[in-house]
């Protein structure tokens, strides 16, 4: 049996509604809803693979500068809706938790952004690339141009130095460097212009530990993620020194912010960043 044009452009309709309300009901049950304004598109979320510790802290040390770096008034990327409704690593319960948690001490659409430094990774960029142009241009004068090796043997040996003296130049701004993971500058007008500095690193997690419960069965801890935070505020052009701290920010453990299906929430973990990093610099000397 066939519809008539009219009925079945009807009941199209009416399925649309439908969905659109069953959509929106389960938007509103949510308990991550709060945070999230149009959900994004499924290729704008970030999936990885939760098994992997390593996998967990590169996706967060990544949406630290992300985060810092973005214009004030935009928010994260919100969570899908299936993924939010299933059973996440921690209960829903302890999510809505951190929700609450995290808006009660930070509105990160105020948050002004800082500009991000990137000095050490083009310095270690610009050295790696001139020592490979270095050997390439000598292997390729002395294939083509000067085949005699009795000719050519002292200007190799001056490019293979020139290259060991570059890697390990690069070798050492990379050890210089260590953890840290974002560089950064804003300045700020509080009665005067006043310029920040803020230095992020992510030391290496610690291992999981192992506990037992009261029926003796036994269960992993997860580590926790934490941050190594540097901070700065000066006054008359980076004479007066204002604010200085130095200190850790625990911002908890992955289950806070990661799925059960892998999804990686940046919504709740931009709010713990920002409210750590608000309140770590509330404790620094004066």
């Amino acid at each position: 049996m066939s519809l008539r044009p009219g009925k079945q452009s009807t009941l199209q309709a009416e399925d649309a509604s439908q969905v659109a309300a069953t959509a929106s009901t389960s938007r509103a049950e949510d308990p991550l809803a709060e945070l999230a304004g149009p959900l994004p598109a499924r290729e704008d979320r970030i999936y990885v693979d939760n098994s992997s510790l390593q996998e967990l802290k590169a996706t967060c040390d990544e949406a630290v500068e992300r985060i810092l770096t973005r214009p004030s008034g935009h928010l994260a990327p919100a969570p899908s809706a299936s993924s939010a409704v299933h059973s996440p690593l921690s209960s829903s319960a302890d999510l809505s938790a951190s929700v609450s948690s995290a808006n009660g001490h930070a509105d990160a659409s105020d948050f002004p952004p800082f500009k991000a430094s990137h000095l050490h990774t083009d310095l270690r960029l610009a050295l790696g690339f001139s020592a490979s142009f270095i050997v390439i241009g000598a292997c390729l004068w002395a294939y083509f141009v000067e085949k005699d090796w009795q000719k050519n043997k002292g200007w190799t040996g001056v490019a293979v130095a020139s290259y060991v003296v570059l890697s390990a130049l690069q070798a050492l701004d990379a050890y210089l460097q260590g953890d840290r993971i974002f560089t950064g500058k804003r300045k700020m007008l509080s009665k005067r212009i006043e310029t920040e500095v803020l230095t992020i690193a992510s030391p290496s997690l610690p291992k999981p530990t192992v506990e037992k419960t009261s029926e003796g069965q036994k269960w992993i801890v997860p580590p926790r993620y934490s941050l190594q935070v540097e901070y700065t505020r000066r006054s008359n052009g980076g004479k007066s020194l204002l604010r200085r701290v130095k200190q850790s920010v625990d911002m908890g453990h992955f289950g806070e912010w990661f799925t059960e299906e892998g999804e990686f929430v940046e919504a709740i973990f931009e709010q713990k960043l920002i409210s750590g990093l608000e309140r770590s610099w509330a404790l620094g000397e004066e």
